[in-house]
């Protein structure tokens, strides 16, 4: 391209000075639709660990609000011995106690909240009408332990005003479990 063409985007003429194009190489720049989420600051993430005893569990209940704000959630679970876990939608019953959880915002510089409700350490759900997911990884023999692990790389896009209940159960001692949940709050455009 040279000085003084033009760039006709949808029947607009831009200069060649457009945002998103490179003024080196006239290529164009783009950036996903998540990433775009994180600068909107509008994609949340919580990390961190526990560390369970054989037959011992840690529950988290998730909470979506009602409306057309809707959570793409992802999440990697890993740990250094026997593990089994689920994901329950329209979980109900029980999930008394526990500790809020504060969802942090992965743009530092926004002041943006999520929308979805978290809860640590709550007792296991009695009920739920669809099982998400069920997993279980790990093995004993020669080594005290065999961990391993478990991940949804593809967005799961939860549904409004629904509960859910992460359950994670340890089947080895001393087990270390890490966790990561993310997610984009977008308004659906349908």
């Amino acid at each position: 391209m040279t000085a003084g063409q033009k760039i006709i985007i949808g029947g607009t003429d831009y200069d060649r000075n457009l945002s998103g194009i490179d003024s080196s190489t006239n290529a164009i720049i783009t950036i996903d639709s998540v990433h775009h989420e994180i600068h909107e600051g509008d994609h949340f993430y919580i990390q961190g660990y526990v560390e369970l005893d054989d037959e011992d569990d840690f529950y988290l209940k998730l909470v979506t609000p009602p409306g057309l704000k809707l959570a793409h959630f992802i999440f990697a679970i890993n740990s250094t011995g026997i593990t089994e876990t689920f994901l329950d939608e329209d979980a109900d019953g029980g999930m008394a106690g526990g500790s809020a959880i504060t969802p942090l915002n992965s743009d530092r510089n926004s002041s943006n909240t999520s929308v979805i409700t978290l809860t640590g350490d709550v007792a296991a759900n009695v009920s739920y009408t669809t099982r998400l997911e069920h997993d279980k990884w790990g093995a004993d023999g020669f080594k005290e332990s065999i961990g391993g692990g478990t991940a949804r790389e593809d967005e799961l896009i939860l549904k409004a005003d629904t509960i859910y209940c992460r359950g994670i159960i340890s089947h080895s001692d001393n087990n270390l479990i890490q966790f990561k949940a993310s997610w984009y709050e977008h308004t659906d455009s349908n």
